[in-house]
């Protein structure tokens, strides 16, 4: 049997209260779609066991595919693993293998695990284990007559992380007819719906009775096609063209991270507008050392003159947000880390700073290489002082992709 259909139900008073955003549902909304699986319903549920039950059990009633998130922690207030025990009448048991797995993890941390702690290796008898490498609680996966149940943790980093491993390769075993070859998925870059609505919609009157989703985030659109084809996938290349940087589900920085380890190339990291953003979101990908020497943030004109080597000429000539200082941002810290690569940024976030000449939302991005080749570019993001530094990000990371493609 193959599941077409799949439902989720995202756990947590803390997402019903909105103090935290629930950062689980894109991401496994467009997993599942690559999988040729639609998500027909979401459901928002309460630390509450008697809710919580009712929840689940009817979306297993209208669904044979149902994934929870959150509840699988050690405190009282996490009920996924009772709950899930009592829909499928299984008993919960301590799994002494997983405990183990547990303790040796929280002894190469130099940790004790609690008896608290403890509790999140008791398991529904008969259910599959999703180990998780990132963090204590492992996701679950149930099932009886036709209907599944995969529970996981509500992290969206340890979502993450089972869903691309365990859960990944529990699908290839489970249900091998269910491929990516069912839906194309692409990742783009610096573009927007409109445009690329634009490009796709000729192609789609060529290829009947496919349906396109759009995903959306700061400074990228991730699009999938279902159901997918050879020939459709060979046209959507053609009309995308770079913009498309992935047909899989890496990110950007994961993608410029295995370009610059297959290149054998390093990278160095200048910034300003951006604050750190661009560096935290390089060190966010596992072994990255391998190519990430090191990074600066240089907010002051001060900084930028002591530890970047900006002149003092330069930033009273030109001023702090200016191309002349994004190129000597990004050689600068080329130089002092002898990378291959210096990547900075320089611009007004907002909301206060800005002018007619230089408005909030004005960003300069340098990238300077190792053998004197230099550039810079600028562009106007307008909008609030967190979208101008994620944008920043991507777009800083895009420049450096498209430049080791040559492009």
């Amino acid at each position: 049997m193959t599941h077409t259909n799949a439902e989720l139900v995202i756990i947590g008073d803390e997402i019903l209260s909105g103090s935290v955003q629930d950062a689980n549902t894109p991401y496994l909304a467009s997993y599942l779609k690559s999988l040729g699986i639609n998500v027909l319903q979401v459901t928002f549920a309460p630390d509450e066991p008697v809710r919580l039950k009712e929840i689940i059990t009817k979306a297993l009633e209208r669904s044979s595919f149902v994934i929870t998130c959150g509840g699988l922690g050690p405190t009282s207030d996490d009920y996924t693993r009772a709950v899930a025990a009592m829909i499928f009448n299984r008993r919960l048991r301590r799994d002494e293998r997983y405990l183990k797995v547990m303790k040796r993890r929280y002894q190469r941390l130099g940790r004790k695990l609690s008896e608290m702690g403890e509790t999140q290796a008791d398991i529904p008898e008969g259910a599959d284990l999703l180990t998780n490498p990132v963090g204590a609680a492992p996701g679950l996966i149930l099932t009886n007559a036709g209907r599944t149940l995969v529970c996981l943790p509500g992290v969206p980093r340890e979502v993450r992380v089972i869903a691309a491993g365990p859960l990944a390769d529990w699908f290839c075993q489970n249900y091998p007819q269910t491929s990516t070859e069912q839906t194309i998925f692409l990742r783009t870059v610096n573009t927007v719906e409109t445009e690329l609505a634009r490009l796709i919609e000729p192609v789609l009157e060529r290829h009947q009775n496919v349906k396109v989703s759009y995903l959306p985030q700061v400074g990228a659109v991730d699009l999938s096609f279902s159901p997918g084809s050879d020939a459709l996938l060979i046209e959507l290349r053609q009309v995308l063209g770079d913009t498309i940087f992935t047909e899989d589900h890496r990110s950007l920085t994961q993608v410029v991270g295995e370009m610059l380890r297959a290149r054998g190339e390093t990278l160095a990291i200048a910034e300003s507008v951006a604050g750190g953003l661009l560096t935290s979101r390089v060190v966010d990908v596992p072994g990255c050392s391998d190519y990430l020497l090191g990074g600066i943030v240089a907010y002051s004109n001060d900084a930028k003159k002591e530890f970047l080597g900006v002149s003092s000429d330069i930033l009273a000539k030109h001023g702090a947000v200016s191309e002349q200082v994004a190129r000597a941002m990004a050689e600068g810290v080329c130089a002092r880390f002898k990378a291959t690569y210096g990547l900075s940024n320089t611009g007004i976030a907002g909301p206060g700073g800005g002018t007619r000449k230089k408005p909030v939302g004005l960003v300069y991005i340098g990238l300077a290489s190792s053998d004197g080749a230099n550039t810079v570019k600028r562009y106007v993001f307008p909008s609030d002082r967190a979208y101008v530094r994620e944008r920043t990000a991507v777009t800083a990371l895009d420049m450096l992709r498209r430049h080791l493609l040559s492009l």
